[in-house]
C-alpha cells in the first residue's frame, strides 16, 4: 500500500459526492473545527473510541453473535467441532464466533485504512486506525474482567495467551493516538503499516474460522484445510514479516530524526512489541501449517 497512490483524481472527487462521505469530515478535525493536527483532536478522538466501542460491544456480541451461533449451530460441522481445543478459549463453538465477529471488524477497518491509504486519504485513514482501537479496548477489557469469551462456562485463563494479547493490544493504542494526534497518519509507510497488520488480523481469524470446520478425517476436507493454512500463512508472512519491517525501516530512515523524543520513544516500542507479537505469533502459524501439510501427504488424520 505505501508504494501505490492515486494517480487519478476522479474516485476521490467522485467519493466526496456521496453523502455517506460527508459523515468522514468529522475525521479531519474531529469536531475540534481545526484541520492541524494536535492535542485539540483528543477530545473527539475519545468520544469516538469510547461510543465506539460500546456500540461494537452491543451490536457485535450481543446482537450480531445469537445471529452467527444460530446459523452456525445450523451447520453439520457444529457438533463436531467440539472435539477440538480451541486456542483462544477452550470451547471452540464459542471461539468460532468470536473469530467471525472480530475477523469482520478487522477487515472493515482494515479496508478503511486500505482505502485511505490507496487514495492518498488521510482522514479515511485514521477513521480505519480508530475503528480498529474498538477491538483492542474491547479485547483488552473482556481478557482482564475476564468476560466473554475468555471467561465463564468453565473457561480457565491462559495467562501466557492474554500477556501476548494485551502486549499487541497495549502497542497498537500506544501508537495509534500519538500517529494520529503528530499528523504521522499522513506518512504512506505509518498507513502501510496499520493497513497490512489489521488486514493480516481479519485473513487470520477467517483462516482460522474455516479450519475449525475442517474434519481432518476426511482426505477431502484436509486438503482444503491444508489450502486455508498455507494461504493464511503466506498473506500473514508477507503482511507481518515483509510489508512491516519494510515499512517500520523506512520510517526510521525519513522520519525518526524529524520526530519529537516522546514520538521516538512510541515508535521504538511499537517497533519492539509488534514484531516480538509477529515473530511469536509466526512460530504458530508455520507449526500448524507444517502439521496440515503433513496430514494431506498421509492422506488424512487419523486421531484429531
Amino acid at each position: 500500500f505505501g508504494q501505490l497512490s492515486c494517480r487519478f483524481p476522479w474516485p476521490i472527487a467522485a467519493c466526496r459526492e456521496f453523502p455517506s462521505c460527508a459523515a468522514m469530515d468529522f475525521f479531519t478535525h474531529f469536531g475540534s473545527g481545526n484541520t492541524t493536527p494536535g492535542s485539540h483532536w483528543l477530545p473527539g478522538m475519545a468520544l469516538f473510541v469510547v461510543s465506539g466501542t460500546l456500540a461494537y460491544h452491543f451490536l457485535g456480541f450481543r446482537l450480531w453473535r445469537r445471529h452467527v451461533e444460530r446459523a452456525y449451530s445450523q451447520r453439520p460441522w457444529w457438533n463436531y467441532i467440539k472435539t477440538y481445543k480451541g486456542l483462544i478459549c477452550h470451547d471452540v463453538q464459542k471461539e468460532v464466533q468470536y473469530l467471525s465477529i472480530v475477523g469482520c471488524h478487522h477487515i472493515f477497518g482494515g479496508g478503511l485504512m486500505a482505502y485511505g491509504t490507496w487514495f492518498s486519504l488521510p482522514h479515511i485513514w485514521a477513521a480505519g486506525a480508530l475503528v480498529g482501537l474498538f477491538d483492542d479496548v474491547h479485547d483488552s477489557v473482556c481478557m482482564l474482567l475476564p468476560a466473554w469469551p475468555f471467561g465463564g462456562n468453565g473457561e480457565k485463563r491462559d495467562v501466557k495467551l492474554i500477556t501476548l494479547l494485551l502486549i499487541h493490544h497495549f502497542a497498537a493504542i500506544v501508537c495509534t493516538v500519538p500517529a494520529i494526534l503528530t499528523g504521522m497518519h499522513a506518512n504512506p509507510h505509518a498507513q502501510a503499516i496499520g493497513a497490512w497488520l489489521l488486514l493480516a488480523g481479519g485473513i487470520s481469524h477467517f483462516t482460522l474460522v474455516g479450519s475449525r470446520t475442517c474434519n481432518r478425517r476426511v482426505p477431502a476436507e484436509a486438503k482444503f484445510d491444508c489450502f486455508l493454512w498455507l494461504q493464511g500463512s503466506a498473506f500473514y508472512a508477507y503482511s507481518r514479516l515483509y510489508a512491516f519491517p519494510l515499512h517500520i525501516w523506512a520510517l526510521f530512515q525519513e522520519e525518526y530524526d524529524q520526530l519529537v523524543p516522546g514520538m521516538q520513544n512510541a515508535l521504538i516500542g511499537f517497533t519492539i512489541l509488534m514484531g516480538t507479537f509477529n515473530l511469536l505469533i509466526f512460530g504458530d502459524v508455520a507449526t500448524n501449517t507444517v502439521k496440515r501439510v503433513k496430514i494431506v501427504l498421509r492422506g488424512s488424520e487419523k486421531d484429531v
